[in-house]
């Protein structure tokens, strides 16, 4: 077995192997890496750090 070819099969991540991807923010568009939650209407998301409530932040199904 390669090495290579197995270090690349590791690299994926679980949202990578089922077909999923992160969220977009609402507000800008870019894909959200971290949603942090400081209060139950206040939140911000990176790496773009636009302010966001929470539950705006969700998966398309």
């Amino acid at each position: 077995m390669d090495r290579d070819s197995s270090a690349a099969d590791r690299d994926d991540t679980a949202a990578d192997r089922d077909g999923s991807s992160p969220p977009d923010c609402p507000r800008c568009g870019e894909r959200i890496a971290f949603l942090t939650v400081s209060g139950p209407m206040t939140g911000s998301v990176s790496p773009c750090g636009c302010s966001v409530p929470p539950a705006l932040v969700h998966r398309e199904d």
